[in-house]
């Protein structure tokens, strides 16, 4: 596909009524060089967005997609969620599933519309049809606790399930989980593994810290202290309270590292501060202990 200088786009734009598919997808990946400097081109917000909303009006469902992005991100204008969804609605209306998904975010999340959840459903649902594997997890997470759909924990294992297929790192620690739970599918040591070991190569935080604790019990797969610690400290850097709380238990004791109070109390604090479950998480004592082990040494 031929790369249009800038100045050829914006003649193209002045001249065409409406733009063909192929002439959207090269003014679009010509502002996405601008907006982001590559292509060997000066990084320039400014040209990008002039290029977005000129094909914007040409009817061009990728520019009135990132035109959204934009808004909903403060890039090149200011943050503006209500503009924001005004863009997705009509690059959705067009058939954009990245659109819808994002279109389906706002009402799942409250921004610049009323929350909405059983709006978020129905466009997770449009896109799901147009084959987007993000919006396969999100309303996967809508079918397991119920959220603007009847809850139906199968349905929600199957998209879980499609959407690891495709390579969703987190669908994979999901899916992992539902074959730990037994959500919507009986449960399997064997398969909650095989995805956990997946997702934690993708850099799932979630399944870092399953591997990381089976690896160091020596469940399912060979013990492994080194191993366990080294995906326990991976998944801590990701604000992960869990494995947080593993490596400062490991530190503590000793555990496939060597011993180290100073460190140990370092990771208890941060778990203790990404804990988002606080009667789970109250380290006082913990932190305590640590501290008069420090001092007594």
């Amino acid at each position: 596909m031929k790369k249009l200088t800038y100045e050829e786009a914006i003649e193209l734009l002045q001249k065409t009524k409406r733009l063909t598919g192929e002439q959207s997808e090269q003014i679009n990946r010509l502002a996405n060089a601008l907006m982001d400097g590559r292509w060997n081109l000066t990084r320039d917000q400014q040209k990008a967005l002039t290029l977005y909303r000129f094909a914007a009006e040409k009817g061009s469902r990728t520019a009135e997609f990132n035109l959204g992005v934009c808004y909903d991100k403060g890039t090149g204008v200011p943050q503006n969620y209500e503009t924001a969804v005004e863009w997705y609605q009509k690059s959705a209306k067009h058939g954009y599933y990245f659109a819808m998904t994002n279109l389906a975010n706002c009402y799942f999340c409250g921004d610049g519309v009323e929350k909405d959840m059983v709006k978020a459903a129905y466009w997770y649902k449009r896109a799901v049809k147009r084959g987007d594997t993000l919006a396969k997890r999100h309303l996967a997470y809508c079918y397991r606790y119920g959220e603007g759909v009847r809850k139906n924990a199968p349905k929600s294992f199957r998209l879980f399930a499609e959407a690891a297929e495709e390579g969703d790192a987190k669908a994979q620690g999901e899916l992992s989980y539902c074959y730990y739970k037994g959500i919507g599918v009986e449960k399997s040591l064997e398969k909650e593994i095989f995805w956990a070991e997946k997702a934690a190569k993708r850099g799932n935080d979630y399944a870092q810290n399953v591997m990381g604790y089976y690896y160091m019990k020596g469940i399912g797969v060979e013990k492994n202290l080194e191993k366990a610690n080294t995906l326990f400290l991976k998944a801590a850097r990701k604000q992960n309270e869990n494995a947080a709380l593993n490596l400062a238990e490991s530190y503590r004791k000793g555990i496939g590292v060597e011993r180290n109070l100073k460190e140990s109390l370092h990771w208890y604090r941060l778990a203790q501060r990404w804990c988002i479950d606080l009667d789970y998480c109250k380290l006082e004592k913990e932190i305590k202990e640590v501290k008069g082990m420090i001092k007594n040494e």
